[in-house]
Parts: structure tokens; sequence; C-alpha cells
């Protein structure tokens, strides 16, 4: 569990840390010249039940609300702490709203220097803290009072800590750590602090940090050694405040507001959808279109928010909307991020609003309504229908299971269709391929009667061979189709036999008689009364059974009396070493208007290479 200490400055909340576990948490000389919390203070306390807690002294003056924000990000249950003698103040409000909008699920409230006020001051005071719990993550938390120099309330509030406890934080999935502190250790290394906030870190695990520098690169390292409150570890799970020891990276290579994860299994993004929610005390309402400060993890980004509902979001309401940043942030479905907006929007400091993301990955779409339906699906839905969201917005591309991690959260499921040992296609999309399949098949055999089917490389256009070949299985499962070899057809076709083929007898009868010296297609179908669309399905059966040749659209040869041809063009060659034109047309009898279409074809089938105006066997 992670405690998270907030309140006003100078309303002792680091005095009542030390108190508590011993330990001064204001460790720079700035903070002790200054006596205020400047960074993020770390110590661990031990619970009543024994148990190990993180606690995080985070600073309350209203300059570093950045930096409590970064570390109430990771932060389970929150003790707020309240001076007795000055009782609620601006940070009081603007840290229990930040609880609120990073989901803080626990707290307890200290109502601290109570040596400094008298007993009517302390009932004031406690219900003016009551007052202000009402409605937020601390609603009905104790208020205890408490005084850190004279030792009185700190077993009331271990107590309390202990009782107010929540479940443990989900280790299973992909660990995920934002970096909020970076330093070298001599004989070790890059060290990296923070709360392991999903998943869990195991020693020797290879992670990606980032992203980084100007080009935001994520870069790969290793876990060498793990440390959980000072004590050596071989895992961490979620919840832990953690220090890591990498190997792989220098330290200016990782700068505070970086992550620690896995790569591939998480969204590195710079566009998601979210529900913004602007908090009640916000002076006026977002347009459509505002740009704001998104504080993710320890990192901050300017953010662009899109409403994808209304022209308008007024204080105290929520909305989805489309996120840009110009920055990548690395983020998760339900992660929590607040907003900071400028002081015409700022109700309680700089901090206007929260989002909770809907979909880490969100892609460009034309319509406005079609983002809005997919994002409502994905808030209202749980891990198996967000991942149906992505799949179907991938198409025919699909994801693979670490992608739908990434993007909905989905482990294990019945979303979409299985395409290959480690790729899932929205049913839908498969379903619209088998329609055009179909299509295709049924066209093919309007078009080829005599044919037995479709060529399997014909349906490349439509799809690459792993969604394609999932199609066929089908439709082949469900005997809509039949599949002999590379041959596909529609269930029951039958291929015109080639007597039923018009014109086929008469065609190659007039081939036949004609030799080399064959007639131009147009003539052959006006000696038979028909047009060349007509011959078009004769012909082509002639060519597939080897009976005819064709030479260019217009003529077709028997295929016999081009073979007697060839031989005879050889027979040439090899005497004389080459063949003119006029040699040509002296050996085959043929017309001028013959001559070249035949010698041409002769080239394209490699038998002869032409030199100039002559030409020589190839390879001769």
């Amino acid at each position: 569990m992670v405690i998270g200490v907030a309140g006003h400055i100078d309303h002792g909340k680091t005095a009542l840390v030390k108190a508590l576990t011993g330990v001064d948490t204001d460790r720079l000389p700035e903070e002790k010249a200054r006596g205020i919390t400047i960074e993020l203070g770390f110590a661990a306390l031990t619970l009543d039940d024994g148990r190990r807690a993180a606690v995080i002294d985070m600073p309350g003056h209203e300059r570093f609300v950045r930096t409590m924000i970064a570390g109430a990000g990771g932060v389970d249950v929150m003790l707020l702490v309240v001076a007795a003698n000055e009782g609620v103040m601006p940070q009081t409000r603007e840290h229990l709203a930040i609880a609120d909008l990073v989901g803080v699920r626990g707290g307890v409230c200290a109502l601290s220097k109570c040596d400094l006020a008298s007993d009517d001051l302390i009932a004031l005071a406690v219900d003016e803290v009551r007052e202000v719990l009402r409605g937020t993550a601390l609603d009905g938390a104790p208020v205890i009072p408490v005084s850190a120099k004279e030792g009185t309330g700190l077993a009331a509030v271990r107590a309390a800590l202990t009782a107010a406890a929540v479940a443990p934080r989900d280790a299973s999935g992909a660990p995920v750590m934002p970096i909020d502190r970076v330093f070298a250790r001599k004989g070790f290394g890059v060290v990296v602090t923070g709360t392991l906030v999903a998943g869990t870190l195991r020693e020797g695990d290879t992670v990606a940090v980032g992203p980084t520098g100007p080009e935001n690169r994520v870069l790969g390292a290793r876990v060498r050694g793990l440390q959980v409150h000072g004590t050596a570890v071989t895992a961490a799970r979620a919840g832990s405040r953690v220090a890591v020891n990498l190997a792989g990276v220098e330290v200016a290579e990782v700068p505070r507001g970086q992550w620690v994860f896995r790569d591939g299994a998480v969204a590195v993004t710079q566009s998601f959808d979210a529900t913004v929610r602007l908090l009640p005390e916000t002076r006026r309402a977002l347009g459509r279109r505002t740009k704001l400060e998104v504080a993710a993890g320890a990192t901050y980004a300017l953010a662009t928010v899109s409403l994808l509902e209304g022209d308008g979001l007024e204080p105290g309401a929520e909305a989805l909307a489309r996120v840009s940043t110009d920055r990548p942030l690395v983020l998760r479905v339900g992660e929590r991020l607040v907003l900071r907006g400028p002081p015409s929007l700022a109700g309680v400091g700089g901090t206007v609003g929260g989002l909770t993301v809907v979909r880490p990955l969100a892609e460009r779409v034309r319509r406005r309504s079609v983002a809005l339906a997919r994002a409502q699906r994905s808030a209202a839905g749980d891990a198996t229908t967000r991942a149906e969201v992505e799949l179907e917005a991938a198409g025919l591309r699909g994801c693979g299971a670490a992608e739908l991690l990434a993007r909905a959260g989905y482990t294990v499921g019945t979303a979409g269709v299985a395409v290959g040992a480690d790729r899932r296609v929205a049913r839908a999309a498969l379903d619209g391929l088998q329609a055009r399949v179909l299509e295709a098949l049924s066209g093919h055999h309007a078009k080829h009667p005599d044919e037995r089917g479709l060529g399997r490389s014909a349906l490349t256009a439509l799809g690459d061979d792993g969604v394609v070949d999932a199609a066929l299985g089908a439709l082949v499962a469900a005997k809509r189709v039949t599949q002999e070899g590379d041959v596909i057809a529609r269930t029951g076709w039958k291929a015109r036999s080639a007597d039923e083929t018009p014109y086929l007898a008469q065609v190659r009868a007039a081939l036949a008689r004609a030799g080399t010296s064959a007639p131009r297609v147009e003539e052959v179908a006006q000696a038979l009364g028909t047009d060349a669309k007509g011959l078009a399905s004769a012909l082509k059966r002639l060519v597939d059974r080897g009976e005819a040749l064709k030479v260019s659209s217009e003529l077709y040869v028997d295929a016999a009396a081009m073979t007697a041809l060839e031989a005879g063009l050889r027979g040439w060659l090899a005497a004389k070493g080459t063949i003119d034109a006029q040699g040509f047309k002296e050996l085959s009898g043929l017309s001028r208007k013959w001559v070249i279409p035949y010698l041409e074809w002769f080239d394209a089938r490699k038998v002869t290479l032409r030199v100039g105006d002559k030409r020589k066997l190839r390879g001769g």
C-alpha cells in the first residue's frame, strides 16, 4: 500500500511523517533552509497488522503542485493533514480535488498542531474538515487530532491507516512504473525510483524505458536489481515503492518523468480518448476544443482536449473527448490523469479537472460520430467489449495479443476471430471479407462458365494470406465454397463442358483449316454470324487445352501449325544463323501483315532474339 501525505504548506506534514516513521523526508539543503517540502519525500511505515506501507510526503506549496501530482498518481490511501490552528486552506481543497481525480481509494485526516489550538478551536476545525471531505474520496474518513511535537494521536493515526487499507492493485498485467527519481550509484549504475502502478517487476526482466530525448526514443534495459523499502527483492508487485537498478542505459538518457514498462504491452501514445471531468469549482466551461496541461505519471504535456459530445462542458460535468498531446505518454485503460489550466480556467489553484483514459490509442477518423461511438462502447464495456472495438477499428489488419493488451487491457477471451497463432480480426470484418470472396467467385463463374473455378492467387487483392485463408476456411467449413488444390469455386458449381462452349467446334475447325495463315478473330466471328465477344469462351477453352495459341488479341493460330512453323524456323537459324522479315516471309508463306506479329511472338516465347533487323536463336 502507498500512503500519500498531502495538505497545505506548513501544516506539519513532514513533522507528522517523521513522528510516525522516524524518517525526516526533507533531504535537500534548500528544504532544510526554507523549512518547506520541495521534492517528494519517502519513508516506510509499519502498520499495526505488520504490513509495510510506503509513505510519500508531498509538497504543500501551490508552486509545487506539479510535484504533488507526480506523487499522488500512485497513492492508494491519502493522509490529509490540516493544521488545527488554521483550518482548511486553498491547497487543502486542491489536494482533495487531485485525490479524487487520480482515483485515491480511501484516506485518513490528521488534524495537526493540536498543541497550538484550544479544545473549542479543535472542535470547530473537526467540523469544518468533515464538511469539506463530504462528497470527496475521503468522505467519511476519520478526523484525528494529533500533535507531532507532543506525540499525541499518533497511535490513532496508525490504527486508522491500518483500517483504511485497500485491496492490493492488480499485479498480473504488464509492469508500469512512472519514474520520479533518477541517480547513479557507484558500483551499480543507473537507479530509478517510482511507484509500481501495475504488474510485477522481476530481477532479470527486459524492460523498456522512455519515451526519451528529442526523438522520443524507447530504450531497452535490463533489471539488474530491485529494492522495496531499502531491502533487496527478486520481484516487486504493483502498489510498491520500488528502486530499480537498470543496466543498458545512462543517467542522462533517463530523465525524471519517463516510464519503465514492458515494450509492446503498454500504449505509448499522443492521441487517446478519455472521459474528461471538470471540477465544480472551475470558473467557466470548456469549449469544444481547449488547450490544457495534462499530468501523467511524473510528467506533463501540452494537450488539446477536443470534445466528442456536445459543444461545451460545464463545471461539474463530464463528457468523452479526444486528447492529443505534444509528446508521447505511456497510458493504460482506466489511467487517471489531472488537467491543469490557465488562471482563466482555474478554480482551485491551476487544477481544472481530470481525465480517465478510455482508449489509449485513438486512430484518426473522418467523422466525429465514429470516434464518439467507439469511445462510448469502450467506456461502458468490459475488456472483451473494448477489444471488439479495437478489432473493428483495425479492420482486416487485426491485432496481436500484445496490441490488444495495450489498447484494451484484454488478455484472453472471445473477442473477434483467431487468425493464425497471434492475431485476431473482428468478426464483422471477416464476414465482410467472406462476402467479397463469394462475390468474386460468382463474378468469375458468370464470366468464365467453362472454368472449374478461381485460382487462389486471384484473391490476394482482398487481403493478406492469413486473413484470406481464414475467410476461405470458414466458407469451406460452412460448405459454401469448395477448394481443390489452388482452385476455388462456390459449392455446387459445375463448369460447362467443352461441348457446351458456343462455337467451339466451328472455331477449332476454322483454325485447323487455316494453319499458320489464320484469319483475324473478327473474320471468324463474321463468318459464324456473331462478334468477337461471342467467340471469347471458345478461344480461351482452345488455348487452355493447348489446341490454339494466342499470338495477339486479334490473332489465334492452330497450335499444331505453329509447332511445325517453329521447327522450320529453328532449322533455318541452325543452318544460316539469322533471319530477317523477308526470309521469314519466304519460310512461312505468310502475308507481310502477319510476319512482324509472328516474329514478335517467337521473341516473346524466347525462341528468337532480335538483333537490329534480324533474329537469331536465343542462346545461339
